[in-house]
Parts: C-alpha cells; structure tokens; sequence
C-alpha cells in the first residue's frame, strides 16, 4: 500500500504561501535538521506517546472549535502575510526546532 502523498503546490495553496516560499521552508527544514531524515525506534515511539496523551487532553476537553477564516483568502492578496501565514509559519518553524531538538 502506497502512502498519499501531496506535493508542495498543495501545501503551499493550504498554507496561504507561494509554492517558492513553500520550496524555501522545506530546504531549511532539511538543512535545520542536516538531512537526517530516519525517525529511530525510540523517536517514533516518544512521539507516539505524545499523541496518544494529547488526542486522551483532547477526548477529555472536547474537540478544538475551528478557527474563524479571514474575510479575504490569501490568494486575493499577494504578497500580504495575514495572520493565517504567520501562524503557519510559526508553527512550521516550532516544529522544525522541536524535530531538531529531538535530533540532537
């Protein structure tokens, strides 16, 4: 069984971001984490035990309410970083000094 996979066009449309940008944020990921893209045993494991104990906060708190959309889709504005961007860029880079702190 092959895995879904979507390409950076997709993500970047998701994202609110230009598929260039997209292209950028993913070589510094790569070069965040020196390319050393095997998860170990225990990596995989930590971090299933860490989903497994938020979706059990989340079981408990209910599910998160969705968030309310901008009023303008970032497409109709190019070039302008709206709060929905920043936020994924934000959490792109959390994530990406987490998977290095990890790493390391």
């Amino acid at each position: 069984m092959d895995d879904i996979h979507y390409n950076n066009a997709y993500f970047a449309r998701v994202g609110g971001v230009e598929v260039a940008e997209m292209n950028g944020l993913e070589l510094e990921l790569l070069f965040a984490l020196r390319f050393r893209l095997n998860v170990t045993p225990g990596t995989f494991a930590r971090y299933c035990a860490a989903l497994e104990g938020e979706m059990a906060v989340s079981a408990v708190e209910g599910p998160v309410p969705p968030q309310p959309r901008a009023s303008t889709p970032p497409e109709e504005e190019p070039g302008k970083d709206t709060a929905m961007v920043a936020a994924t860029r934000g959490a792109f880079a959390a994530a990406a000094q987490r998977a290095v702190e990890i790493t390391q």
